[in-house]
């Protein structure tokens, strides 16, 4: 099932293959570039290893959707891919994450200290290929952008009885954490194409909203989902004491919740056997209906954000995307 999902967005992606090949070889010669052999091993790991390649995907079809095939759009597609995979270490340190992409995570495979440096490097990769565009508008972009996804990290919803308050708190820290950086691919691919301010406007909201339903999604996988297929262990956020978007409803669903759910909302982390019998009660009640009904707007308005944009078979690609990101493999 997992092949067959990938190959399905391989056929999304084929408009781009040829840019994506470049943008392989440009976060591979940033790997080899190291002389010091664990960093060499940790960023060949890290940049090596599966993985989607949405970013720089979404930043090169914004590019043919203009026309446009410049070695500014491939460095903008290896900095994203570099700026992700740099987060992705220091969350996995942040989240106690055992796992990434059915591998270990950098700081059990290393340490906690190899995977802080490892992280740095990577930030300043994606520094020194934003830097090759000189453009100032995108390195303000990428900062900004950092700076939402690390203040993210210090919003944690809080469960005070108040459904919608604790739902509006996450959907702040997904947007943050998650749709800002899938929004920055289009900013700033929109600079490079110039595309028209009101081009750039329905770029953004599509970015950013894409990346809502895909966040969104991938907490629903968390209950929902198939370790094989999604490459980390089911459960593992509400192991780690997480609210996500399925807990949320569940709460807001139930009156007589189970107990290990409510100490979830109190901020307490739960251990394997309490997180089994949690993602039975979230499965059995209609709370993934409601937070798939949450991914489905954020859809709807990343398809709506694309109608704004001149008609083109690379945003016909990009809307495609829509559908992979809240109708993936369980």
């Amino acid at each position: 099932m997992g092949s067959q999902l990938m190959r399905d967005l391989d056929s999304i992606l084929a408009p781009v293959e040829v840019a994506q090949e470049r943008v392989e070889e440009v976060l591979s010669r940033c790997a080899a570039e190291s002389e010091i052999p664990v960093l060499h091993s940790v960023l060949s790991s890290v940049l090596g290893g599966p993985a989607k390649r949405l970013r720089p995907a979404i930043t090169l079809l914004v590019g043919a959707g203009y026309d446009v095939e410049t070695d500014d759009l491939i460095y903008l597609a290896a900095g994203t891919e570099a700026l992700h995979s740099a987060t992705l270490v220091h969350d996995d340190i942040v989240d106690a994450a055992a796992s990434r992409r059915g591998r270990p995570a950098i700081h059990v495979a290393w340490s906690d200290a190899i995977a802080v440096l490892a992280g740095d490097y990577l930030f300043a990769t994606a520094a020194e290929l934003i830097a090759r565009l000189d453009r100032p508008i995108i390195v303000r972009q990428f900062s900004q952008t950092i700076h939402l996804m690390c203040r993210s990290e210090f919003v944690e919803p809080v469960f005070d009885g108040n459904a919608d308050g604790v739902r509006a708190q996450y959907l702040e820290k997904i947007g943050n954490k998650t749709a800002s950086l899938l929004a920055l691919s289009c900013d700033a691919a929109a600079v490079v194409v110039e595309a028209t301010p009101n081009e750039s406007s329905a770029l953004h909201d599509f970015g950013w909203s894409l990346g809502m339903a895909f966040q969104i999604t991938d907490d629903i996988l968390d209950v929902v989902g198939v370790s094989d297929v999604t490459g980390k262990p089911v459960g593992g956020d509400l192991q780690a004491g997480l609210l996500t978007l399925p807990v949320i409803e569940y709460m807001d669903i139930e009156s007589e919740p189970e107990p290990c759910i409510r100490r979830l909302m109190e901020g307490e982390e739960l251990s394997p056997g309490e997180a089994a019998v949690a993602i039975e009660a979230i499965r059995t009640s209609s709370a993934i209906e409601a937070a798939s009904r949450q991914a489905s707007m954020f859809a709807d308005k990343a398809r709506r954000s694309l109608a704004r944009l001149p008609a083109h078979p690379a945003f016909d690609s990009l809307a495609e995307l829509v559908t992979y990101a809240t109708d993936r493999n369980r």
